[in-house]
């Protein structure tokens, strides 16, 4: 016979989700303001922030195409598409590869290089915006594509590293032993054994990569002029707010819609993947 045990009361589980809920809807109530923007003309924004619009089939689609045209958002979306694509594959290869080294070979100095990536997720990108504008323009790179794929995968190798190196640790060395005994060379045992083990810290590291890749926009100010080369990110900042400027704010919301739809969808496909990579690697099994 199944008996359920009833959890005691407890005051500090009650008011951590009370926390949480107070929390959720901090984060809820702007999404949904939002959105709900979006839906409406200038006149019935105007009118009343909370207030519902009168013809949503109508208000909707007008508000998402003129922000879709006058942000050129086509030409952003494939460009951050390229750039974002690019620097994660190059991102997960080369964090993979360090992870495995740090984790799994037993280096010399395996503390220091596991530090030395550390120290990367505690210096702000920000710091080397300078210096790398000078490399940059040294090396030809300036005003391409090529330096933000450059500068994408340099941000985001630190986290992509810590996370795979924490779940290579915990992968069995029986599995790899069992390969060289077979024959196998370092490189076939990391691609057939190791890498497919790794797999959910490869999404929960892609995840996180391509959420930072799609939104960042600072790097793009920095090394690019060319209209046609701007990513979606750094096309919106055509509709920021000017004062004594009149703001078409269904048009901007819708623009700010367009912007955050493929980071809602990826992020509501694999939310069960992201926490699961994480911490799959945290217990040695």
């Amino acid at each position: 016979m199944n008996t359920k045990v009833k959890k005691p009361f407890s005051w500090g589980t009650l008011a951590a989700r009370i926390c949480m809920i107070l929390a959720s809807i901090l984060v809820l109530v702007p999404f949904l303001m939002l959105f709900l923007t979006a839906t409406k003309t200038n006149e019935e924004f105007y009118a009343g922030i909370w207030t519902l619009p009168h013809n949503i089939l109508k208000s909707l689609p007008e508000n998402l195409s003129q922000a879709w045209a006058e942000a050129q958002m086509g030409i952003g979306y494939f460009n951050s598409v390229i750039v974002s694509v690019l620097a994660l594959i190059l991102t997960l290869a080369m964090g993979a590869m360090a992870a495995y080294e740090i984790g799994r070979r037993h280096l010399k100095h395996e503390q220091f290089f596991s530090n030395f990536f550390l120290v990367g997720l505690l210096v702000p990108a920000m710091v080397g915006l300078t210096p790398s504008f000078y490399v940059a323009r040294a090396l030809g790179l300036f005003d391409t594509r090529t330096i933000l794929v450059i500068m994408y995968t340099a941000m985001e190798i630190p986290f992509t590293v810590f996370v795979m190196t924490s779940f290579a640790r915990s992968i069995p060395s029986e599995l790899e032993e069992a390969a060289y005994i077979d024959g196998a060379s370092l490189w076939k045992a990391f691609l057939t054994i190791i890498l497919p083990l790794m797999r959910p810290a490869f999404v929960a590291a892609g995840i996180f990569a391509f959420l930072d890749n799609w939104s960042e926009y600072m790097y793009g100010l920095m090394f690019l002029v060319t209209p046609a080369k701007k990513t979606v990110a750094m096309n919106i900042l055509q509709f920021k707010v000017g004062t004594g400027v009149k703001v078409n704010w269904g048009v901007t919301t819708g623009a700010c819609v367009i912007f955050i739809l493929p980071v809602l969808i990826v992020y509501i496909i694999f939310q069960d993947k992201i926490m699961g990579g994480l911490t799959a690697g945290s217990v040695k099994g």
